[in-house]
Order: structure tokens, then C-alpha cells, then sequence
């Protein structure tokens, strides 16, 4: 047996495993990273082939910009940076690769893949040791650490360790869980086995294997012939991707009775297909092959764990204020039917979450396991709030603060709980830095660089959206959202349209806010109307004449006929947002591609000035918190000036990459590609870094610079967008001691 010696040990290689490895191994630390699969990723390897979601809510979330920050979007931009036709679910392999390509890229990091982790050794209540099984060498190996993160999905060093866990769902009582049963039961959500359609330009034949089912003579089959419950086939076929609905095992020992649910989901698989391309009931399916079936189950729930605290419904709908706040999630509680395919209700029911929310530390380490901490769909939520917190995205957010913690366990030689008393402030200030998103932390300037900072910028962006190309009906009502920097709105000017013969009726509804994180407009301010004759087609005067609410925003509803428009276009303007307003739906408002036109909005707001950059924050947070330039087809620049020359460690410059998007298309429009940053030293000369090809939101230069007296950053191309636009500088200074 080979004894491996590492500061920390992660087991598990899905999203949240590397990025708590990655994490540990930039801040120092040596980390052994154990995965039981030739591949990293999980279930968004090429073996389960899941989409990377998360707090976006595949863009819809009522936080808007929501997609996270930190190592879950350095490795989604990666990915799409090396796989631009991830969306398509192709060429996953190249995904693995880039998964590969950043563990590979961390010498702090030794890589066992293909390892299982069979037995776990304790002393003292402590975990020892655990022992790894690499099967196709024939080696064994035991890992040793002082601190261990369990990041396997069904929690196998937890469970061999003896740590508390939950197994299925928690009653109503239990939590206040309106979202929960009665009574607790064992059932948790199924598994799914995903596969690949695709299009061989001729025809190719499929004859159902005889273990597959015939579908047409299961239970279900009228429910999805006719599309009841969320489970439709789609029409199109070609290039389809799975059945997230054609689940199984929610009713059984998922862990347990693991092949046996396998086979399940195999025969469905295999029958669905037949019923697809032999049916007649699908055109175009008979150059069709099916292209690929995932090997292994992709699972949604087993075991989870109990921490010092365990997140319910309730704190991802009221959201209350953790201390200890260390990641976000965002995705509906998400509950899929216990008995899967054969359950006679819904697949699952999307329950409302209000945007972002916070998971504090405590939920990622175990109650009595001193040294073991966890992150994934393992960690301490119930079973409701786990709808949420199970995607990978929000996974791969908790891997990265527990591989931060484990930095401060070895640099101070205590538990993770310690770390959670004692130096969460330290954490969160880490997490900051290195992109993490966390609601409401601002992560602020040293005062060793902020004392006598002056910042200029070659143009700055005026707030207004003057170019209308289309005029859009006002038959369903629409809500432009503009933050405000000043105490009240008196009036904005939008373009409007009345195609009929007669005067119509635009009916106009203020709303404001109450979470600076959120769209969701709460409390109505003023309702009026107004008389829009017969062919006008100009811009008109909107009274606002309120305060802004606490979130910094102001909600303008219009309302009217089909003969009634306001003009728009389809350029997006960081912080003012168009809706769909629908009053009926939880958030009020629904995604809307389109930007209703504004100009000439009173008081003037100073929205977009290169002090922004050092304010604190990386994102929109109420206001939009950037700076951009004015619209250009060449080079536009920041400055900074100190008082007196600076040392500097590191610079940090955060991108525009549309945290709107859940998804995207590779390349992002408003992402900066080129750029320089420029160092002028005390006695008039220069250093500089060109930066070409740059396809990431978080940028690094570590610089190492004395008697720095200004820095200047040149900007000269993005991916299509005309404007520049820099959410945050971060400055570091040489020897500077993390703020405790």
C-alpha cells in the first residue's frame, strides 16, 4: 500500500471535488484529489451529460444577474472557451478535457482517478485516513491529511466515518417546510440515464433490444403520448439530449439498489427510443441514430449530511442574514416525484425562490466529525431546501469555500468549525477575492490605497437608451426597471405609439423594491394614466415623482391595447432591465430580450463613473456598480493615481461576461478580450502587460511592482460589444496581512 501525505484530501471529482481542490491548491495547500471515474466533471462529464446549472435559473432568476462569480465561472467560461457547442450537449469530451486542463494546470494537486475509496480509518472521533482502490493498476493507496472534504455525491467517507446524515424527507413540522410532507418518509428523487440523438444524413434502422421495454404497454404511456405532468417527447429529435423526466429509484435504496435501477432506466431508455423512431408518430426520425446512452445513472439524492446548521425553505425564501455566509444558490426548490417515470403526479413541481441566497459555512462541515467537511448534494439542507442547493453550479460554489477553509485549517492548525468562530471574516475576504459571489459582502478597498485615489476614464457612458429600432405592442404589460442613485425619480421620456384612430389609454404603475439582489417589484407607489392621441408616435414625459425603495430601483409598469406600443431595441444596458410583467407570477416579471428606449431621466444619474471600479462591488447590486465607456470603435482607458507611489502585489480587473445568462455563446459580446495594464513607477518609467485572447470575468496580474505612482488599463477589444465596461480593480499590496 502507498501512503500519500497531503494537507487536505478531497474525495469526489464532480464540480463541487474540483473546485474545492482547486481552491485549497491555489491558496497553498498540497491536496489529493481522489475521483472514482476516468473522468472529472460528475454528472456533467461525458459519462451523465448534465447541463452545469445553477443560481441563474437557466437565466430566468429574479435576481437577473445571477450567475455566479469565483471558480464556478472561471470553469463554465472554460468550457465554452474550449467546447463552444456545450449547449448542444456535443463534444463533451472536450468538456473533460477542460476540466482536466485546470486540475492538470495546479502542481499543488495529485490527481487518482479511477480510485474508490472502499474504508475509512478513524482515532479519537477523527477521521485517519481512507483507503483508495485504483483498480485497473492494481495499486493501493492511503490518503492521510488533517483535514478531509467529501465531495462524492453519496457521501462515502462521511458515511464510513460515522457522520450524522439524513436519508429522505423531513416532515412539515420538523422545519415550518410548507413544501414538505406531513409525515417523513424515506423517499428521496430518482435517478435519470441520459442519451444523444442525432442526424447521420441516411436512413438507419433500430430494433428494440428484447430487455428493453415495449413503452406502449406501460402504465405511463398515455401520459406522455399526450404530455401530462411535464413529461412531453418533444417533436424535434434530432440533437435531443434525454429525458430529464424518464427517472427512476426515488422509492427504493437509490444507493443500495444502485444496478438494479440502472437496468430500469436502461430498458425505458432503449423502449423510448423504439417508440420514437418505429412509432410513426415522429416525422423526420429515420436518419436519426441514437448516438450515445450515458453508461452510468446520473443521481439527484442519496445521503445528506447534518452540519451545525441545516438550511431549510424557509432561509431560501425569507433569506435571513447569516454571519457566516460563504456562497449563494438560486435555483427553485426543484422537487422531483419519489417514484420517477411511474409516479402518477408531476415530475416535479419548480417551487418560487426570490433570487439569490446565501449559504452560510456551517452547513458544510459535519456536527461530529471534527475534521470532515462536505460539498455537493451531500451538504446539511433539508430535503426541500436541497431542491435548490443540489445543482452543480451551486455545488461547485460551496466546493470552493471549503477548499478556501481548508487553507485557514492548515494555517492555523484548527477544525473547520474554529474556522466558522474564529476567522469567518477572514474567509469570506478570501472567497471575495477570488471571485466568489456572496449577497450583500462588499469587499472593500485598502485604506492604503484608497486614502488620496483619484480615478479618470477617457468616456464614460451616459444613462440613457435613445435609439429605438421596433415599436412593441402593449396588449400584455411591460416594466422597465431603472436604478437610482439619488434619492427620488421625478420624470424619464420613452418613446411611445398609437397605431389606431382613436385616443388610447396608457396606463402607468411605480412599484419599488426591496432586496438590492432583485427584480421583484413589491410595493406600488403611484398609478396614473395617461391620454395618448390618435397617431402620435414620439417620445412622451413619465411623472415619477417617488423616492427609490430600499433597493435602489424604480419599477415602471405600462399597460394598454393592441393598438398601443413603446419602442425598444435589443441592446442591454447594464442595470436597466425590460420585463414581461405578469402580475400573476411569483416575481411579477418574466425575461424579456428586448430594451425599452428611455432618455432624459431626472435628476441626471452619474451611473456609470469610473469610481464605481473600487466601490466594493464585482456585480450589479442595486445599482449597476461599473464603469463603462462611452460607444467606440477604438481604445478607451482607466487611470489610477496615487498620492504616493503604491507597492503592489496583485491587480484584479472583473469583466462584464452577462451574468444574466445561465448559458451562453462563445464568444460574449461585452467581454473584453484585449487590454493592457500599465504600471508608472515614481521615476517616470513603465512596465507593461498585454493581455490578448482574454475569455474570462476575473482576472489576475500578479505584478510585484514597487513605487507604483499610477496605473493605467488601455482597453481595445471585445467581442462585439461597442462599449467598455470594467465592474471592479482590485488592488493587493506586497506583504499586505488578510483582513481578519
Amino acid at each position: 500500500m502507498e501512503i500519500i501525505k497531503s494537507d487536505v484530501t478531497v474525495v469526489g471529482g464532480g464540480i463541487a471535488g474540483v473546485c474545492a481542490a482547486i481552491a485549497a491548491a491555489r491558496h497553498g495547500l498540497q491536496v489529493s484529489l481522489i475521483n472514482d471515474r476516468p473522468v472529472l466533471g460528475g454528472n456533467a462529464s461525458s459519462e451523465v451529460r448534465v447541463h452545469i446549472n445553477g443560481s441563474a435559473y437557466l437565466g430566468n432568476s429574479p435576481s437577473y444577474y445571477a450567475r455566479e462569480g469565483g471558480l464556478v465561472d472561471e470553469l463554465k467560461l472554460k468550457i465554452f472557451h474550449y467546447n463552444p457547442l456545450y449547449n448542444k450537449k456535443l463534444m463533451f469530451s472536450i468538456s473533460d478535457m477542460a476540466l482536466l486542463d485546470m486540475v492538470y494546470g495546479e502542481p499543488n494537486i495529485s490527481l487518482f482517478l479511477n480510485t474508490c475509496v472502499h474504508e475509512t480509518g478513524m482515532e479519537n472521533g477523527r477521521i485517519k485516513w481512507v483507503d483508495g482502490l485504483q483498480l485497473a493498476s492494481e495499486r493501493k493507496f492511503r490518503f492521510e491529511s488533517p483535514t478531509y472534504i467529501d465531495c462524492s455525491g453519496d457521501g462515502v467517507v462521511g458515511y464510513q466515518a460515522g457522520s450524522l446524515f439524513r436519508w429522505g424527507r423531513e416532515a412539515k413540522h420538523e422545519f415550518n417546510e410548507d413544501l414538505a410532507p406531513e409525515v417523513a418518509d424515506h423517499y428521496t428523487m430518482g435517478d435519470t440515464i441520459l442519451f444523444q440523438a442525432r442526424d447521420v444524413g441516411y436512413p438507419v434502422p433500430f430494433k428494440r433490444p428484447e430487455f428493453a421495454y415495449d413503452i406502449t404497454k406501460l402504465s405511463f404511456f398515455d401520459s406522455i403520448r399526450k404530455g401530462l405532468n411535464h413529461r412531453a417527447i418533444p417533436r424535434k429529435i434530432n440533437g435531443l439530449g434525454g429525458l430529464w423526466w424518464l427517472e427512476y429509484g426515488g422509492h427504493l435504496d437509490i444507493i443500495k439498489n444502485n444496478e438494479d435501477i440502472a437496468l430500469e432506466l436502461r430498458k425505458l431508455v432503449y423502449g423510448i427510443w423504439d417508440y420514437i423512431k418505429n412509432s410513426g408518430q415522429f416525422d423526420d426520425v429515420d436518419q436519426l441514430i441514437l448516438d450515445y446512452v450515458c453508461p452510468i445513472p446520473g443521481k439527484r439524492e442519496s445521503r445528506r449530511f447534518i452540519g451545525d446548521y441545516m438550511l431549510s425553505q424557509n432561509d431560501l425564501t425569507t433569506k435571513p442574514h447569516f454571519e457566516d455566509a460563504v456562497s449563494v444558490g438560486g435555483w427553485y426548490m426543484d422537487l422531483h416525484a419519489a417514484k420517477g417515470i411511474y409516479d402518477d403526479g408531476p415530475a416535479t413541481a419548480w417551487n418560487f425562490v426570490p433570487g439569490l441566497y446565501n449559504i452560510p459555512f456551517r452547513s458544510l462541515y459535519s456536527c461530529n466529525i471534527p475534521n470532515l467537511m462536505f460539498a455537493g448534494r451531500n451538504i446539511s439542507a433539508t430535503h426541500v431546501a436541497f431542491g435548490s442547493t443540489r445543482v452543480m453550479a451551486t455545488c461547485g460554489c460551496m466546493g470552493q469555500a471549503v477548499g478556501t477553509a481548508a487553507s485557514l485549517c492548515v494555517k492555523y492548525g484548527v477544525d473547520p468549525a474554529v474556522i466558522g468562530e474564529d476567522y469567518i471574516g477572514e474567509l469570506q475576504t478570501l472567497l471575495l477575492r477570488d471571485g466568489q459571489t456572496i449577497v450583500g459582502l462588499k469587499e472593500e478597498l485598502a485604506p492604503y490605497f484608497a486614502e488620496g485615489l483619484s480615478v479618470r476614464a477617457s468616456s464614460q457612458r451616459n444613462f440613457v437608451n435613445e435609439h429605438p429600432t421596433e415599436a412593441i405592442s402593449l396588449d400584455k404589460g411591460l416594466c422597465l426597471v431603472l436604478p437610482i442613485q439619488t434619492d427620488s425619480g421625478e420624470s424619464v421620456k420613452i418613446k411611445v405609439k398609437n397605431d389606431s384612430e382613436r385616443l388610447e389609454i396608457l396606463r402607468v404603475k411605480l412599484y419599488g423594491g426591496e432586496r438590492k439582489e432583485n427584480y421583484i417589484p413589491v410595493h406600488e407607489l403611484i398609478r396614473y394614466n395617461m391620454d395618448i392621441m390618435a397617431g402620435h408616435d414620439d417620445w412622451i414625459t413619465l411623472n415619477l415623482g417617488c423616492k427609490k425603495s430600499a433597493d435602489d430601483k424604480i419599477y415602471i409598469v405600462l399597460e394598454g391595447s393592441a393598438s398601443l406600443a413603446v419602442y425598444g431595441n435589443e441592446e442591454k444596458i447594464t442595470g436597466a432591465v425590460s420585463f414581461h410583467y405578469r402580475p400573476e407570477e411569483p416575481s411579477k416579471l418574466k425575461k424579456f430580450n428586448k430594451s425599452i428606449c428611455f432618455k432624459d431621466l431626472h435628476p441626471a444619474q452619474n451611473m456609470y463613473e469610473p469610481m464605481n471600479v473600487i466601490n466594493g462591488y464585482s456585480r450589479p447590486y442595486g445599482l449597476p456598480n461599473g464603469w463603462i465607456s462611452e460607444r467606440t470603435e477604438g481604445r478607451e482607458w482607466l487611470e489610477f493615481s496615487f498620492a504616493e507611489p503604491k507597492d503592489l502585489e496583485e491587480i484584479h480587473l472583473v469583466f462584464n461576461s452577462q451574468l444574466d445568462l445561465e448559458h451562453f455563446e462563445d464568444p460574449i459580446g461585452p467581454l473584453i478580450k484585449e487590454y493592457a495594464v500599465i504600471l508608472i513607477f515614481g521615476d517616470g518609467t513603465e512596465r507593461e502587460i498585454q493581455v490578448s485572447g482574454n475569455y474570462l470575468t476575473l482576472n489576475k496580474h500578479k505584478v510585484d511592482a514597487k513605487d507604483v505612482s499610477r496605473i493605467r488599463l488601455d482597453f481595445t477589444a471585445t467581442y462585439g460589444s461597442p462599449y467598455f465596461e470594467v465592474f471592479a480593480v482590485k488592488l493587493f499590496a506586497l506583504n499586505e496581512e488578510v483582513v481578519k
